[in-house]
């Protein structure tokens, strides 16, 4: 099983550090000493010399963030605002377009009845298909080879609820999700750079009913007696999200 390794701060001035231990076989190597397997096994405090070490279970989530991948993933934040939007349930029927790692079906898998994923290249089914056994993900999904811009080679599920478009021009791959969709489904673009998003709405005829176009901003603060201020690093923009709901 999968560990957190939490290093405490041992000096007024000194940040909590936090270590992903894949798994419990084996001593850990950290900066500040070596954490033997029989702690990893137990969790708990462990202290070596002057130094303070908390070990607990790595959850989904703490695994989510750390796929292989061979590219980038859907952050838990805009998928977040993607479930709340379109009220992903355990009675919806997902297509995942740009299966990528993995990373979306195997969140999904845990909350949808079933989602449908496709690639266009197989080496990312092959990873992709890898993590999700890693992550044990609940067997709710099927994962295919096929070409968003081309209908003809994504299979035949229909009646969809939700489509998520992860894709370089998600406006060439609307036939597809027109086809894909029940009526009232929702389309939901990610896309890293505006003019992506731009292009996809533009492209939008009467079929289509344009909700919003958002991004998501998240600013970290660190909290802790008088030093009470935003982080220096700014994670705060990853992509675009354009909503779309299929009228016809």
């Amino acid at each position: 099983m999968a560990r957190i390794i939490v290093k405490e701060p041992s000096r007024k001035r000194e940040e909590r550090k936090e270590y992903y231990v894949p798994n419990e076989e084996h001593d850990y190597h950290t900066d500040f000493g070596t954490i033997n397997k029989e702690a990893l096994k137990k969790c708990g405090v462990v202290v070596f010399g002057k130094e303070t070490f908390r070990i607990y279970p790595a959850t989904f989530a703490d695994q989510y963030t750390r796929l292989r991948r061979g590219v980038q993933i859907i952050t838990p934040k805009d998928l977040g605002l993607m479930m709340a939007e379109t009220g992903i349930d355990r009675d919806t029927v997902v297509l995942d377009i740009g299966f990528g790692s993995g990373a979306v079906t195997a969140y999904l898998s845990r909350i949808a009845a079933k989602v449908y994923a496709y690639d266009v290249e197989k080496h990312n089914l092959d990873q992709g298909l890898k993590n999700l056994e890693e992550l044990d993900t609940p067997k709710r999904y099927d994962v295919k080879l096929g070409d968003a811009y081309n209908p003809d080679t994504i299979a035949q599920e229909n009646e969809i609820d939700v489509f998520i478009l992860d894709v370089p021009e998600p406006w060439r791959a609307l036939a597809t999700a027109k086809k894909a969709l029940k009526q009232g489904g929702w389309l939901v673009g990610y896309t890293p750079c505006i003019t992506q998003a731009m292009q996809l709405v533009d492209a939008l005829d009467g079929s289509w009913a344009l909700v919003k176009t958002c991004e998501l901003i998240e600013r970290e603060w660190k909290v802790g007696g008088q030093a009470v201020r935003p982080v220096t690093r700014d994670f705060g923009h990853s992509a675009f999200l354009t909503f779309v709901r299929k009228v016809s």
